[in-house]
C-alpha cells in the first residue's frame, strides 16, 4: 500500500479498505474539512504568539554550492497531476544554490489536506555529478505551475514560487522579468533588510475545467506572520488575486505591501553601461503610478551612483507598476535575455488603501542578473503588534501596455550634459498615445515643466514627430550641484490635460576630468 505518493488516493477510494483508514489516521495531521484561509490566518496567529524558530536546516554541501547555472540543471520530471486530465500541473524545486530553505508542500483535494511524497527519483540532475550519499528526505524548496500555455497540449510554466516571499509570473509568449514578494521589511534601512518566507504552501487541486488555480502560504520571519491565498489565471496575461492577513511581532521600521522587484542596468540615454555593448537592459523602465485624485505619474527607473530612494505621497492610490516600454528586439539587441518579452506587472489594490507613499528604491549595480529595483506600498499607519492587517490586491503581468493608461504618456527618456553650462544636463521626454494620436502637429499643445529644489530651467521647446506622431519635450536644466532637483511635466491642450506627468530625480551633470 502507498499512502504517500504524488497524486494519493481519494478519502472515499480509501475508505474501501480497513488498513487503508488506520495508516491515514496515523500519518496525517488532523485538518478539518474544506480546508480554507481561515486555516492558514489560526497558523499565522499561532506563529505570532510564539518565540521565532531560527534554527536552520541543513543541506548537503553539495547543493549548497551548485552555482544558478548548476542548479538550473536540476528539473522535477514528474509532476504533480500529470496524467490526470487536469488543467494545471505542478513541478518542484530542491533546496541548492541560492534557494537553502526547504519548505512544507501539501495538496487539498475536495477540502482534505493530503500530503505530497518527496521522491528523489523524480528529479534529473543534467550532467551534475550527484553524489552517492544524497539524502532520500531533502523535502522542496518551492514550486512552479504549468499550463496549456504557449504549446498546447503540451503544458508550460507560468507561475513560479521559490525564495523568501518570492514569486513571478508570465503570460503567453511572455519570459520571466520582474518579480513579486509577498512582503517586503526595512528594504535600504540602515538596519538591514528582513526577509520573510512562504514556510508552508498548500496546493488546492483544480477540477477538470478549471481557469483558475488556488494556492495557500503561510509566511514567517523574526517580525511578521501571515496568512496568503493566491488565486492564480494564465492566458494572454499572468494574473495573481492575492488576499492576505498579516500580524507583526514588534514595529518595523518600513512596513512594504505588494513589493516588487526588478532590474534596471542601463537604457537609452540613462544607466551607466560600464562599456557593455547593447543599446539598453532592464526587466523594466519606468514606474507608473495612478492615484485617487485621477492623475497619472510615470517615473523613469534609473541606475544611480548611490542607493537612492524616492517617496511619492498618494491618497486612495488606484494602482502602481513596473513597466516595460519598449517592445521590439532593436531596443535590446540581446538574443538570448529576450528583454522585449518581459512582462510589465501591475498592482491594482482591491478595496480602498487610503493614505500612503510609493516608495521606490534604486540600487547600483553593473550586473545584469541581480535585481537592483525594489518598488512597494507604504500604508500610512501600520499594525500594532499581533493585531491582524488584511489587505488584498491582483497582479497582472503583460506584454501589451495598450489600454492601461488612458492619457498619453512618456514613451522614452533621454538624458545627456549640456557643453555651454555647468553642471545642465539635456532632458529629453517623447509624449505619445491617447488624444495626442490624433492631433496635427498645428495644435497648440503646451508644456508645463518644473524643476524644485533650487534647479533653473534655462530652455525649454516642443517639437512633434510627423511619422511616428509623437510629442517631444527638449529642456535644459541646471541642478544645484549636492541637490538633486525633482522634476516634473506634462502637456496641456486648451487647458485640458493630455498627459501623465512625467518626473524624475536630476542630478547635476559631473565635470569631464
Amino acid at each position: 500500500m502507498n499512502v504517500y505518493h504524488r497524486n494519493p488516493p481519494s478519502l472515499k477510494r480509501l475508505s474501501t479498505t480497513l488498513l487503508g483508514l488506520t495508516v491515514w489516521a496515523m500519518t496525517l495531521p488532523a485538518y478539518a474539512a474544506d480546508f480554507s484561509m481561515t486555516n492558514v490566518e489560526a497558523k499565522a496567529k499561532t506563529l505570532v504568539n510564539s518565540t521565532y524558530d531560527a534554527r536552520p536546516l541543513p543541506i548537503p554541501a553539495f547543493l549548497k554550492n551548485l552555482s544558478p547555472q548548476q542548479y538550473a540543471q536540476i528539473q522535477d520530471v514528474s509532476p504533480l497531476w500529470r496524467g490526470d486530465n487536469l488543467p494545471f500541473q505542478a513541478q518542484f524545486y530542491l533546496p541548492g544554490s541560492w534557494f537553502r530553505r526547504p519548505v512544507v508542500i501539501r495538496s487539498v483535494v475536495d477540502g482534505v489536506v493530503q500530503p505530497i511524497r518527496f521522491t528523489l527519483k523524480h528529479f534529473s540532475f543534467g550532467d551534475l555529478n550527484v553524489p552517492k550519499d544524497m539524502p532520500s528526505k531533502l523535502g522542496y524548496a518551492g514550486f512552479r505551475l504549468l499550463a496549456p500555455l504557449n504549446t498546447p497540449p503540451h503544458y508550460n510554466e507560468f507561475i513560479s514560487f521559490l525564495g523568501a516571499t518570492y514569486f513571478r509570473a508570465v503570460g503567453k509568449d511572455a519570459i520571466y522579468g520582474t518579480s513579486a514578494r509577498g512582503l517586503g521589511i526595512d528594504t535600504a534601512q540602515p538596519s538591514g533588510e528582513i526577509f520573510p518566507y512562504f514556510k508552508q504552501f498548500w496546493l488546492v487541486q483544480p477540477k477538470a475545467g478549471a481557469t483558475r488555480m488556488v494556492v495557500y502560504a503561510l509566511m514567517d520571519s523574526p517580525v511578521a506572520t501571515g496568512a496568503y491565498r493566491f488565486t492564480i489565471q494564465q492566458g494572454d496575461s499572468g494574473t495573481v488575486h492575492v488576499d492576505a492577513t498579516i500580524y507583526l511581532r514588534k514595529p518595523v521600521q518600513v512596513l512594504e505591501l505588494a513589493p516588487l522587484t526588478s532590474m534596471y542596468w542601463h537604457g537609452h540615454g540613462r544607466g551607466i553601461s560600464a562599456g557593455d555593448w547593447h543599446p539598453a537592459q532592464h526587466d523594466s523602465s519606468d514606474l507608473v503610478m495612478a492615484n485617487g485624485n485621477g492623475e497619472w505619474v510615470t517615473r523613469p527607473i534609473d541606475n544611480p551612483l548611490h542607493i537612492q530612494t524616492t517617496t511619492y505621497d498618494m491618497d486612495h492610490p488606484e494602482g502602481f507598476g513596473l513597466i516595460q516600454e519598449d517592445r521590439q528586439f532593436s531596443a535590446y539587441e540581446g538574443i538570448g535575455t529576450n528583454y522585449q518579452r518581459r512582462p510589465s506587472v501591475w498592482v491594482q489594490p482591491d478595496g480602498d488603501w487610503g493614505k500612503g507613499q510609493v516608495r521606490l528604491v534604486e540600487l547600483p549595480t553593473n550586473n545584469r542578473n541581480l535585481d537592483n529595483i525594489v518598488v512597494f506600498w507604504v500604508p500610512e499607519h501600520e499594525p500594532a503588534p499581533k493585531k491582524p492587517l488584511h489587505f488584498a490586491y491582483t497582479l497582472r503581468f503583460f506584454l501589451n501596455n495598450h489600454g492601461l493608461i488612458p492619457l498619453a504618456h512618456p514613451v522614452g527618456t533621454y538624458l545627456g550634459n549640456d557643453a555651454k553650462v555647468s553642471g545642465a544636463r539635456t532632458v529629453v521626454i517623447d509624449f505619445a498615445g491617447g488624444a495626442l494620436t490624433h492631433l496635427p502637429g498645428t495644435m497648440p499643445v503646451q508644456i508645463h515643466l518644473n524643476a524644485a529644489d533650487g534647479a533653473k530651467v534655462l530652455s525649454q521647446k516642443l517639437e512633434w514627430h510627423q511619422e511616428d506622431h509623437f510629442w517631444r519635450v527638449i529642456a535644459v536644466i541646471q541642478p544645484q550641484p549636492d541637490s538633486p532637483s525633482n522634476v516634473r511635466c506634462f502637456l496641456t491642450l486648451d487647458n485640458q490635460v493630455m498627459s501623465n506627468t512625467w518626473t524624475y530625480l536630476l542630478h547635476a551633470a559631473k565635470e569631464q576630468v
